[in-house]
């Protein structure tokens, strides 16, 4: 099966203008006759707008409740993006973390994927479907949803590549690539056209915010072929 994994961050799927551009990258992709799962943030500042309402109601919120909110932002964007597809003509299935399969310990809110069951995605491939998966999430032996920390949908978007043994994982963001300093701040920043996976890793352990160290970490251990670009756009970009 040849199949690709994509990762849009929380800019890329913020609004209908974006949810369109990031489908439409999709669309390509399956024309090209590649199977597809895409992982989605929370829209935008979501999940800083949930944080904001758990702290007006208490100052202790219990690990339990406060992953049952915060995993409710990239649950709506991924119904967001199928029926996005869906309006294209597209087939299209939105997916929770649990229902993906993804399994993970109960450590609330920085939890380690444990398993990765794949049945139910490899149904919805088999069925022609594009797989729109909600990142950043799973759930533990007690059926209890559980977050992966910030940065959480990289790791869910690698995790899949790596179980799937996918041709690729997309990590799409609003710039196109990796840089040597934020390119938003330092026009004259360079892209760097390949980086290893230890380079990468040490900068992401240093506060670079493309993407988050477990995700590179898997990617270096399954050997996950990993491209940071545009959404919207296959090139320019970074090989890690």
């Amino acid at each position: 099966m040849y199949l690709l994994v994509y990762k849009f961050g929380g800019s890329s799927v913020a609004d209908a203008a974006g949810l369109r551009c990031a489908a439409g990258q999709l669309a390509e992709a399956a024309a090209a006759s590649f199977h597809i799962i895409a992982v989605v943030s929370a829209q935008g500042k979501t999940t800083d707008r949930l944080l904001q309402s758990t702290a007006e109601l208490t100052a202790h919120p219990a690990c339990r409740e406060a992953d049952q909110l915060l995993a409710t932002g990239e649950q709506a964007s991924a119904a967001l993006m199928a029926m996005t597809l869906q309006e294209m003509g597209l087939p299209a299935v939105s997916l929770t973390g649990w229902q993906a399969g993804i399994h993970t310990d109960g450590n609330h809110a920085a939890a380690e994927i444990t398993a990765l069951h794949r049945r139910r995605i490899l149904r919805e491939l088999e069925a022609g479907k594009i797989v729109i998966v909600a990142g950043f999430q799973g759930v533990d032996r007690e059926g209890d949803i559980t977050t992966l920390g910030r940065g959480g949908s990289d790791t869910t978007a690698v995790a899949l590549a790596a179980a799937f043994d996918a041709c690729g994982c997309r990590i799409c963001t609003d710039v196109d690539g990796v840089y040597d300093r934020d390119p938003r701040e330092f026009p004259q920043s360079r892209r760097y056209e390949r980086i290893p996976y230890d380079e990468m890793l040490e900068m992401a352990e240093g506060g670079a915010k493309v993407l988050h160290p477990r995700s590179v970490f898997l990617a270096r251990k399954y050997r996950v072929p990993l491209k940071v670009l545009r959404t919207g756009a296959e090139t320019p970009c970074t090989v890690v």
